[in-house]
C-alpha cells in the first residue's frame, strides 16, 4: 500500500513568491516553448532551422520507438538511437526561418533534407545536438537551477 504524504508548503518560483500547484501548471502551459536555431548548409546556401522542445509525453514515446544500437556508446549511455530519433522528431518540432517568419516544412521537404548527399554529418549533428539540448540537457539544467533557488531561499538553521 502506498504511503500518502500530507501536502507540503506551496511551491515557489525563483523570486520566492508562493504559488499553488495549479498556479504552477497554469504558468507552465502559458510559458513560451524553448527553441534552438540551427544553421545548415544546403546546396551551398545557409538555411536556419528552428526546433522547439517536444512535449514530454511525445518525446518519451519517440524515445521508446528508437532502441539503442548495441556497441554504440552514446546510445547505450542515453538509452535510445540518436540518429533515427533525430529523423523522426525533427519534422514534429522543427520549422525553417525565413527572416523572422517560421515556415513549416512539408513531409516531402523533410524527407529531402534527410536524403543522402543533402546534409553533411556536421549539420545533421547540429540538428541532433539541438534536439538533445532542448529535450534532455535544458530540462535537467532547469531542475538543478530550481533546486538551487529553493535551497538558497530556505531559512538558515544558524
Amino acid at each position: 500500500m502506498p504511503t500518502v504524504t500530507p501536502a507540503g508548503p506551496p511551491s515557489t518560483v525563483t523570486n520566492g513568491d508562493p504559488l499553488s500547484f495549479l498556479d504552477d501548471l497554469t504558468a507552465a502551459q502559458a510559458a513560451p516553448t524553448p527553441h534552438d536555431d540551427v544553421e545548415v548548409l544546403v546546396n551551398g546556401h545557409v538555411h536556419v532551422l528552428r526546433f522547439f522542445r517536444l512535449d514530454g509525453y511525445d518525446w518519451s514515446c519517440e524515445v521508446d520507438r528508437h532502441p539503442i544500437r548495441p556497441g554504440v556508446r552514446i546510445d547505450m549511455t542515453y538509452g535510445f538511437n540518436f540518429r533515427t530519433l533525430t529523423k523522426a522528431v525533427a519534422p514534429r518540432c522543427g520549422v525553417r526561418l525565413d527572416g523572422d517568419t517560421e515556415v513549416p516544412l512539408t513531409d516531402e521537404e523533410w524527407a529531402a533534407l534527410f536524403a543522402p548527399k543533402v546534409l553533411s554529418g556536421r549539420y545533421f549533428g547540429h540538428i541532433t545536438d539541438a534536439l538533445f539540448r532542448l529535450n534532455i540537457v535544458q530540462p535537467q539544467q532547469e531542475l538543478e537551477a530550481a533546486k538551487k533557488a529553493l535551497a538558497s531561499s530556505a531559512p538558515s538553521s544558524d
